[in-house]
């Protein structure tokens, strides 16, 4: 709703229509009720003298980093410009993220259909299996009995499972709710060989993509990184990236506070050298950012396709393992009779 907001306001600014002009136009366009309020107020703030900065920071609806862009904007004098970036930018981190869930649906779906296709077996069709061979009628073999016996075993523990699983979903909404959760799943996951190198890669993206936009609309470094600091998901790199902040304002360079951090994949550490050193740190920023969203969707991609197959594999070697513990037993009795 915002970017499509946004992108109608850029459309009347372009046209040359006067920015309190264009705000008015657009109020009740909305199908967000949030948005039309804040939309509103700011109009009644620019009315009252405010700057269009300093009306959004007042009103607080709106995302922080692109409050600090339209700052920027406002102090270059390139509102356009700066609003057109982080469109783009914003364009490309939806298209990105909606690419990473259309991969991941299909692998979800199959983990899924075994967990249902599991606990099918195990519920319906073992209990069955094991009146039957109740008797003692039919010589069960080894695997047949192992089953039946974890078949025992899952239903007699039923309510452990389901606190269990309860349990779980306590801890992943405690990794992805809580400060210090969302640390540990950090520390998790970068410690996974692959999945860590391509989370450090995301992240450095998103890093270098948000800097580049800023710098670009004539933000100072010290300020854009502040900003980074307080928006960025990343709780290692929100901590972090204080001490980064502390070390540019003593007097440090950007490329060595990085270095020393070691929130950023080394190859966006380099380019922000060389940026500095040639004058060129946004469009420097905006290459790595690039290079690097090519990694992860091309990783993605290649994981994902990986994936669908393998489970396809698992499904199909349990289902037939299962099958053949139950229905081997007969078949020899059957045999045993003619």
């Amino acid at each position: 709703t915002l970017v499509l907001f946004k992108q109608e306001l850029l459309a009347l600014l372009k046209a040359g229509i006067p920015l309190l002009q264009a705000l008015e136009l657009l109020q009740g366009h909305g199908k967000d009720p949030l948005l039309r309020d804040s939309l509103e107020r700011v109009v009644q703030l620019l009315r009252e003298g405010l700057a269009f900065s300093e009306a959004l920071e007042q009103v607080g609806a709106f995302p922080a980093v692109y409050r600090a862009n339209v700052v920027a904007g406002e102090r270059s004098g390139a509102l356009v410009e700066v609003i057109t970036r982080w469109l783009a930018f914003q364009r490309f981190a939806q298209g990105s993220r909606r690419r990473i869930l259309e991969a991941l649906f299909y692998p979800a779906f199959l983990v899924v259909v075994i967990f249902v296709s599991l606990g099918v077996i195990f519920n319906v069709v073992l209990p069955r299996f094991s009146e039957l061979y109740a008797g003692g009628s039919v010589e069960m073999p080894t695997p047949t009995r192992v089953l039946l016996a974890l078949g025992a075993f899952v239903r007699s523990t039923i309510w452990i499972q389901a606190g269990l699983l309860v349990a779980l979903g306590f801890v992943g909404r405690w990794m992805v709710v809580a400060e210090a959760g969302r640390r540990t799943l950090e520390r998790i996951l970068l410690g996974i060989p692959k999945i860590g190198t391509l989370y450090r890669m995301y992240h450095s993206s998103v890093f270098s993509r948000t800097l580049s936009v800023l710098l670009s609309g004539g933000m100072p470094a010290l300020q854009a990184l502040e900003v980074i600091q307080r928006t960025t998901p990343s709780e290692r790199m929100k901590l972090r990236l204080v001490a980064v902040a502390e070390m540019v304002r003593s007097g440090s360079s950007l490329h060595l506070a990085l270095e020393q951090s070691r929130i950023l994949d080394p190859l966006a550490v380099e380019m922000v050298r060389v940026g500095e050193q040639s004058s060129a740190l946004a469009e420097m920023l905006d290459h790595v950012a690039d290079f690097f969203d090519q990694e992860v969707e091309k990783a993605t991609t290649a994981v994902t396709g990986l994936i669908g197959p393998v489970l396809i594999l698992v499904m199909g070697v349990l289902v037939l393992g299962l099958l053949m513990a139950i229905y081997v037993p007969l078949f020899s009795s059957s045999q045993v009779v003619h």
